[in-house]
Protein backbone atom coordinates (compact mmCIF):
# COMPACT_ATOMS: atom_id res chain seq x y z
CA UNK A 1 0.00 0.00 0.00
CA UNK A 2 1.08 3.57 -0.62
CA UNK A 3 0.53 6.43 1.82
CA UNK A 4 -1.94 8.99 0.55
CA UNK A 5 -1.27 12.66 1.16
CA UNK A 6 -4.55 14.46 1.81
CA UNK A 7 -5.59 17.94 2.74
CA UNK A 8 -6.96 18.16 6.25
CA UNK A 9 -10.53 18.81 5.08
CA UNK A 10 -10.46 15.85 2.69
CA UNK A 11 -9.05 13.53 5.34
CA UNK A 12 -11.70 14.67 7.83
CA UNK A 13 -14.43 14.02 5.28
CA UNK A 14 -13.20 10.45 4.81
CA UNK A 15 -13.00 9.74 8.55
CA UNK A 16 -16.50 11.16 9.09
CA UNK A 17 -17.93 8.53 6.71
CA UNK A 18 -16.83 5.66 8.98
CA UNK A 19 -19.73 3.97 10.72
CA UNK A 20 -17.87 3.61 14.03
CA UNK A 21 -17.19 7.37 14.19
CA UNK A 22 -20.53 8.78 13.09
CA UNK A 23 -21.69 9.47 16.66
CA UNK A 24 -18.65 11.62 17.41
CA UNK A 25 -18.64 15.40 16.94
CA UNK A 26 -16.45 16.63 14.11
CA UNK A 27 -13.80 18.11 16.39
CA UNK A 28 -13.29 14.74 18.10
CA UNK A 29 -12.97 12.95 14.76
CA UNK A 30 -10.40 15.55 13.74
CA UNK A 31 -8.39 14.95 16.91
CA UNK A 32 -8.54 11.19 16.38
CA UNK A 33 -7.33 11.25 12.77
CA UNK A 34 -4.14 13.19 13.53
CA UNK A 35 -1.16 10.87 13.29
CA UNK A 36 -3.11 8.05 11.64
CA UNK A 37 -1.98 7.63 8.01
CA UNK A 38 -4.28 6.91 5.09
CA UNK A 39 -3.15 4.54 2.33
CA UNK A 40 -4.22 3.54 -1.15
CA UNK A 41 -4.38 -0.07 -2.31
CA UNK A 42 -4.71 -0.74 -6.02
CA UNK A 43 -7.12 -3.39 -7.24
CA UNK A 44 -5.57 -6.82 -6.72
CA UNK A 45 -3.27 -5.75 -3.88
CA UNK A 46 -3.10 -8.22 -1.00
CA UNK A 47 -2.36 -6.03 1.99
CA UNK A 48 -3.01 -8.43 4.84
CA UNK A 49 -1.83 -12.02 5.22
CA UNK A 50 -1.79 -14.83 7.79
CA UNK A 51 1.32 -13.45 9.51
CA UNK A 52 0.20 -9.82 9.49
CA UNK A 53 0.29 -7.58 12.58
CA UNK A 54 -2.66 -6.91 14.85
CA UNK A 55 -4.41 -4.12 12.97
CA UNK A 56 -7.88 -2.63 12.65
CA UNK A 57 -8.55 -1.44 9.10
CA UNK A 58 -10.97 1.34 8.20
CA UNK A 59 -12.18 1.01 4.60
CA UNK A 60 -12.94 4.51 3.35
CA UNK A 61 -13.57 3.74 -0.31
CA UNK A 62 -13.40 0.74 -2.61
CA UNK A 63 -14.12 -2.87 -1.67
CA UNK A 64 -12.08 -5.59 0.00
CA UNK A 65 -12.35 -9.37 -0.13
CA UNK A 66 -11.50 -11.31 3.02
CA UNK A 67 -10.65 -14.93 2.23
CA UNK A 68 -8.75 -18.04 3.21
CA UNK A 69 -6.56 -19.97 0.82
CA UNK A 70 -5.55 -23.63 0.92
CA UNK A 71 -2.05 -24.89 0.17
CA UNK A 72 -3.21 -25.92 -3.34
CA UNK A 73 -4.44 -22.41 -4.10
CA UNK A 74 -8.18 -22.88 -3.57
CA UNK A 75 -9.81 -19.93 -1.87
CA UNK A 76 -12.96 -19.36 0.14
CA UNK A 77 -14.38 -15.87 0.42
CA UNK A 78 -15.37 -15.03 3.99
CA UNK A 79 -16.71 -11.52 3.41
CA UNK A 80 -16.85 -8.66 0.95
CA UNK A 81 -16.19 -5.48 2.93
CA UNK A 82 -17.97 -2.35 1.75
CA UNK A 83 -16.73 1.22 2.33
CA UNK A 84 -17.52 2.99 5.57
CA UNK A 85 -16.84 0.09 7.89
CA UNK A 86 -14.00 -1.69 9.70
CA UNK A 87 -12.36 -5.10 9.64
CA UNK A 88 -9.21 -6.66 11.00
CA UNK A 89 -7.64 -8.56 13.86
CA UNK A 90 -8.03 -7.36 17.42
CA UNK A 91 -7.48 -10.01 20.07
CA UNK A 92 -8.35 -7.52 22.82
CA UNK A 93 -11.98 -7.69 21.66
CA UNK A 94 -11.94 -11.35 20.65
CA UNK A 95 -11.74 -10.80 16.88
CA UNK A 96 -9.10 -12.97 15.21
CA UNK A 97 -8.21 -13.28 11.53
CA UNK A 98 -6.03 -16.38 11.86
CA UNK A 99 -5.26 -17.66 8.36
CA UNK A 100 -7.26 -14.87 6.74
CA UNK A 101 -6.07 -12.68 3.88
CA UNK A 102 -7.41 -9.35 2.63
CA UNK A 103 -7.22 -8.13 -0.97
CA UNK A 104 -8.51 -4.94 -2.58
CA UNK A 105 -10.99 -5.94 -5.28
CA UNK A 106 -11.33 -2.30 -6.32
CA UNK A 107 -8.91 0.59 -5.99
CA UNK A 108 -9.35 1.37 -2.29
CA UNK A 109 -8.52 3.93 0.37
CA UNK A 110 -7.68 2.33 3.70
CA UNK A 111 -6.59 3.48 7.15
CA UNK A 112 -4.77 1.07 9.48
CA UNK A 113 -5.02 1.55 13.25
CA UNK A 114 -2.56 -0.21 15.53
CA UNK A 115 -3.59 -2.01 18.71
CA UNK A 116 -2.34 0.99 20.69
CA UNK A 117 -4.50 3.37 18.64
CA UNK A 118 -7.57 1.19 19.09
CA UNK A 119 -7.03 0.72 22.84
CA UNK A 120 -6.79 4.49 23.30
CA UNK A 121 -9.91 5.08 21.23
CA UNK A 122 -11.94 2.46 23.09
CA UNK A 123 -10.83 3.76 26.48
CA UNK A 124 -11.66 7.38 25.68
CA UNK A 125 -14.82 6.75 23.64
CA UNK A 126 -16.91 3.86 25.04
CA UNK A 127 -19.63 4.40 22.43
CA UNK A 128 -17.07 3.79 19.69
CA UNK A 129 -15.85 0.67 21.50
CA UNK A 130 -19.38 -0.75 21.47
CA UNK A 131 -19.75 0.00 17.78
CA UNK A 132 -16.41 -1.69 16.94
CA UNK A 133 -17.43 -4.79 18.89
CA UNK A 134 -20.80 -4.87 17.15
CA UNK A 135 -19.32 -4.57 13.65
CA UNK A 136 -16.54 -7.10 14.20
CA UNK A 137 -18.91 -9.57 15.86
CA UNK A 138 -21.01 -9.44 12.71
CA UNK A 139 -17.91 -9.99 10.61
CA UNK A 140 -16.96 -13.01 12.73
CA UNK A 141 -20.43 -14.47 12.21
CA UNK A 142 -20.02 -14.02 8.45
CA UNK A 143 -16.78 -15.99 8.64
CA UNK A 144 -18.42 -18.80 10.59
CA UNK A 145 -21.33 -18.92 8.14
CA UNK A 146 -18.99 -19.13 5.14
CA UNK A 147 -16.94 -21.95 6.68
CA UNK A 148 -20.11 -23.82 7.66
CA UNK A 149 -21.46 -23.50 4.13
CA UNK A 150 -18.25 -24.90 2.67
CA UNK A 151 -18.57 -27.97 4.87
CA UNK A 152 -22.32 -28.60 4.81
CA UNK A 153 -23.71 -26.96 1.66
CA UNK A 154 -23.40 -27.92 -2.01
CA UNK A 155 -22.33 -25.58 -4.83
CA UNK A 156 -25.89 -24.40 -5.50
CA UNK A 157 -26.36 -23.40 -1.87
CA UNK A 158 -22.98 -21.69 -1.69
CA UNK A 159 -23.65 -19.68 -4.86
CA UNK A 160 -27.08 -18.59 -3.59
CA UNK A 161 -25.58 -17.54 -0.26
CA UNK A 162 -22.76 -15.61 -1.92
CA UNK A 163 -25.18 -13.69 -4.13
CA UNK A 164 -27.35 -12.78 -1.14
CA UNK A 165 -24.35 -11.53 0.83
CA UNK A 166 -22.84 -9.55 -2.02
CA UNK A 167 -26.15 -7.98 -3.08
CA UNK A 168 -27.27 -7.11 0.44
CA UNK A 169 -29.33 -3.93 0.35
CA UNK A 170 -29.14 -3.50 -3.42
CA UNK A 171 -30.08 -6.82 -5.09
CA UNK A 172 -27.34 -6.23 -7.67
CA UNK A 173 -23.82 -7.68 -7.91
CA UNK A 174 -21.58 -5.90 -10.40
CA UNK A 175 -17.97 -5.97 -11.55
CA UNK A 176 -17.16 -9.67 -11.16
CA UNK A 177 -16.62 -12.39 -13.74
CA UNK A 178 -17.97 -15.89 -13.23
CA UNK A 179 -14.40 -17.02 -12.64
CA UNK A 180 -13.98 -14.42 -9.88
CA UNK A 181 -17.14 -15.53 -8.13
CA UNK A 182 -16.46 -19.24 -8.61
CA UNK A 183 -13.22 -18.80 -6.68
CA UNK A 184 -15.18 -17.16 -3.88
CA UNK A 185 -17.24 -20.32 -3.30
CA UNK A 186 -14.50 -22.83 -4.08
CA UNK A 187 -15.85 -24.32 -7.32
CA UNK A 188 -15.01 -24.42 -11.03
CA UNK A 189 -16.17 -21.60 -13.30
CA UNK A 190 -18.26 -24.07 -15.32
CA UNK A 191 -20.06 -25.23 -12.18
CA UNK A 192 -20.76 -21.64 -11.13
CA UNK A 193 -22.13 -20.75 -14.57
CA UNK A 194 -24.39 -23.82 -14.57
CA UNK A 195 -25.91 -22.76 -11.23
CA UNK A 196 -26.43 -19.19 -12.46
CA UNK A 197 -28.17 -20.49 -15.59
CA UNK A 198 -30.54 -22.61 -13.49
CA UNK A 199 -31.39 -19.60 -11.34
CA UNK A 200 -32.04 -17.57 -14.50
CA UNK A 201 -34.38 -20.26 -15.82
CA UNK A 202 -36.35 -20.16 -12.56
CA UNK A 203 -36.57 -16.33 -12.78
CA UNK A 204 -34.50 -15.77 -9.65
CA UNK A 205 -31.86 -13.77 -11.54
CA UNK A 206 -31.35 -11.49 -14.51
CA UNK A 207 -27.78 -11.25 -15.81
CA UNK A 208 -25.73 -8.97 -18.01
CA UNK A 209 -22.05 -8.35 -18.60
CA UNK A 210 -20.42 -8.68 -15.16
CA UNK A 211 -23.81 -7.92 -13.64
CA UNK A 212 -26.25 -10.14 -11.73
CA UNK A 213 -29.57 -8.80 -10.48
CA UNK A 214 -31.57 -10.78 -7.93
CA UNK A 215 -35.24 -10.73 -8.93
CA UNK A 216 -36.47 -13.34 -6.45
CA UNK A 217 -34.57 -13.08 -3.18
CA UNK A 218 -37.01 -15.42 -1.44
CA UNK A 219 -36.13 -18.24 -3.85
CA UNK A 220 -32.41 -17.89 -3.11
CA UNK A 221 -33.02 -17.74 0.64
CA UNK A 222 -35.07 -20.93 0.39
CA UNK A 223 -32.26 -22.67 -1.51
CA UNK A 224 -29.75 -21.69 1.20
CA UNK A 225 -31.96 -22.92 4.04
CA UNK A 226 -32.73 -26.23 2.28
CA UNK A 227 -29.06 -26.94 1.53
CA UNK A 228 -28.10 -26.27 5.17
CA UNK A 229 -30.96 -28.29 6.68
Amino acid sequence: MQELELEKSSKLELFCTMDILQDLPENEVEALMNGIPVHTAEKGTEFYGPDGPEVLFLLMSGRVEMFRQSVDGKRLTLAIVEPGTVFGEMSLIGQRMVGTRATAIEDSVICAMSRTDVEALMTERPQVALRIIEVLAGRLQQTRDALEEMVFSDVTGRVASLLLRMAEGADVVEGYSHEDMASMVGCLRESFTAVINRFKESDALVTGRRRIEITDRTQLEKVVSQRMA
